[in-house]
């Protein structure tokens, strides 16, 4: 993506970002600059169920760990159940608003993935979890594809429907789904799981003998995570509870008795580091490079699985 163009989409965002910080803030403790307590539950690694673990940093009063077994990073305490169903209930992210602003980068990212399931699934039947108003699905109905989805949103599933995609607004654990599906994809959906390995295990029961799952993640590992740490937008405090490196998704794959078939990274984030390496705002800074000290570019970046995201295909 063009660096300007790069700079267009964040500053587009800026507002959405500063009414969700706005939203946000009312479930910290001002005195202490951390999540109010009642809110919390402790929890061991999701990955290896280690309880040993090292602090890495507070993010807009999250605290993030590193599983001193296995290396995951995850945020703990998290919020409980309770507490993250009422704070999703209430937030309007506007990302529904953010694809159709910014369709053609979406379009480029959404097509990557569809080219990553052609090499095992050429047509039949998807389910995308997560779905928001369907523009993943939209794709995939022009390319010959039976789509489905599930969407928690009211607004946005409703959206969804109207374009006339079948939509459940229950979490699958929920859903009585009346067949089962060659694909299942998860854009930007699995750090949001707070037990990983249960839940790719519901999936494996919607999956037909040989379907696969999709998944679009943050790259704990990163270059620019790795690089500007808790600056970097991976890092929330709330939402992103579960955050793989290549290592650790595969991992978790393979408890939830899934191989992985296939893994790349998207979006090299080489402006944003430009930026922060500048002393500039990383996210609204100037974006006028497409290298990193005049030695790494794009392709060495997703070379060495160092992109902002990891796109992944698994099979049972």
């Amino acid at each position: 993506m063009d660096p300007a163009d790069i700079k267009s989409a964040h500053l587009n965002r800026k507002q959405n970002y500063n009414k969700v910080t706005e939203y946000h803030s009312q479930y910290v403790n001002p005195k202490t600059g951390s999540f109010f307590v009642h809110l919390l539950e402790k929890r061991k690694c999701p990955v290896c169920n280690s309880p040993r673990k090292t602090k890495i940093f507070n993010k807009s009063g999250g605290v993030y760990v590193k599983c001193d077994s296995c290396n995951m990073i995850y945020l703990d305490p998290v919020f409980k159940d309770s507490a993250l169903t009422k704070y999703y209930k209430a937030l309007n992210t506007g990302q529904g608003e953010i694809v159709a602003n910014e369709s053609e980068f979406y379009t480029k990212i959404y097509t990557l993935g569809l080219e990553r399931i052609k090499g095992f699934k050429n047509s039949g039947d998807v389910l995308d979890i997560g779905c928001s108003t369907g523009f993943f699905l939209d794709i995939m109905r022009k390319n010959g594809w039976n789509t489905t989805g599930v969407e928690l949103g009211v607004t946005e599933a409703r959206i969804c429907q109207e374009k006339g995609h079948k939509v459940y607004t229950k979490g699958i654990e929920n859903v009585k789904f009346n067949k089962k599906f060659d694909v299942v994809t998860l854009w930007d959906v699995f750090e949001h799981i707070k037990e990983p390995i249960k839940y790719l295990k519901t999936i494996s029961r919607i999956l037909k003998r040989s379907g696969i799952i999709f998944i679009q993640t943050p790259n704990s590992q990163s270059a620019a995570a790795r690089i500007m740490h808790e600056k970097c937008n991976v890092f929330d405090g709330v939402e992103h509870v579960s955050l793989y490196s290549p290592e650790t998704l595969v991992l978790v794959a393979q408890k939830a008795n899934f191989k992985t078939k296939n893994m790349a990274t998207v979006i090299s984030e080489i402006s944003v580091l430009n930026n922060h390496l500048s002393y500039e705002s990383p996210y609204f800074g100037s974006f006028n490079k497409d290298c990193l000290f005049g030695l790494i570019d794009e392709q060495v970046i997703h070379k060495k699985l160092l992109g902002y995201k990891m796109q992944v295909v698994l099979m049972i």
